[in-house]
């Protein structure tokens, strides 16, 4: 049975100009959902880390004259390819996450995976909804790590943001020890009233000393690390023996990032990086369906994200220059039609 069309033949979306250059928005045909598929009307979605450093590499991987950005956003599934699912979401207001290179969240709508997308409770708003993928499942998929090690502690580098404030719910909920790393005296101040017990700045001149201490008085030895600044040498060298190190951004936009070899051999530190896609299709099918229950589960929870500005999408390229600027300031949302 052929799509019914009950949408425009044209949509606006966004598209990076050149490599590294500008956010431009420009009017393209409005995709048709096949087998399996979903097409969303787009109500908001958010900058974050993970969408940057997609746009830095996007030269290399995509083809930009067909590139759409977005990872995660909210909407309201409008029609529906072939398939159970698909039309079990049909009209429902969703949270969905991009499947196609060419069909981002950053548009007026997407097609998109029926299984990339989960409904969202009456509790919950289109813009929390369009932050309650990529956050929460990867705060789970964090926790699910350190219970599979056996870790006692964690400690988590730049916690000042919406992730972070998820990773030290769930630390809180899980009872498991969170250490948060902030870069300044205004970020510690910040967690300690929202009420965080272990908070360190790095940028403090004790802070070696400090980590180093609490590092073994709480036996926390993983570390998730968003950061890859110079700093990590050094918060390499104050783990306990047996520690891992877990990368999952690059906030400083180092090429390469320098640790001490003694520390990895002597003291059997262990580095690997993490990448919520891949973590996805290892886990499968159903274990993503459990994952997605409990994102959802925690969005309806007390936390809510701050948000710092809403943009429409003739100027996404203002929103990521405001979002780049303080990243733990807020998340910055792209609202179609704004």
């Amino acid at each position: 049975m052929p799509v019914t069309r009950s949408f425009p033949r044209t949509m606006n979306a966004v598209f990076l100009e050149e490599p590294g250059g500008n956010l431009i928005v420009r009017q393209v045909a409005t995709p048709v959902p096949g087998p399996s598929e979903v097409l969303v009307k787009m109500s908001a979605a958010p900058v974050n880390p993970s969408d940057l450093a997609r746009l830095r590499n996007a030269h290399r991987d995509h083809d930009l004259a067909t590139y759409i950005p977005g990872i995660e956003g909210s909407g309201v599934v409008i029609a529906a390819g072939k398939g159970l699912l698909s039309h079990l979401w049909l009209g429902n207001r969703v949270a969905c996450s991009s499947h196609y290179p060419t069909s981002g969240t950053w548009a007026e709508y997407m097609v998109t995976l029926a299984g990339s997308c989960f409904p969202l409770g009456r509790n919950v708003t289109d813009e929390q909804g369009s932050m309650s993928l990529v956050n929460p499942l990867t705060a789970l998929a964090f926790f699910g790590i350190v219970k599979e090690g056996g870790h006692k502690a964690l400690i988590n580098n730049a916690a000042a943001s919406a992730l972070g404030r998820m990773i030290e719910l769930l630390g809180k909920k899980s009872g498991i020890p969170v250490i948060n790393l902030v870069r300044s005296s205004k970020q510690l101040e910040s967690l300690k009233s929202m009420g965080s017990v272990y908070v360190l700045n790095t940028s403090d001149p004790a802070f070696q000393e400090e980590f180093s201490d609490l590092c073994k008085r709480l036996q926390a030895t993983i570390l998730f690390d968003s950061v890859c600044s110079s700093e990590l040498i050094s918060m390499t060298d104050a783990l306990p023996t047996g520690s891992s190190v877990i990368i999952y951004g690059n906030l400083s936009g180092a090429e390469t990032i320098l640790v001490n070899p003694r520390s990895l051999i002597d003291r059997d530190i262990r580095i690997s990086g993490f990448f919520l896609g891949s973590k996805s299709k290892e886990d499968g099918l159903v274990k993503n369906i459990i994952n997605l229950i409990k994102a959802g589960r925690l969005m309806r929870s007390d936390l809510k994200i701050k948000i710092r500005d809403r943009f429409p999408l003739e100027d996404a390229q203002k929103a990521v220059d405001i979002y780049i600027t303080d990243m733990s300031a807020g998340k910055v949302l792209l609202v179609p039609g704004h």
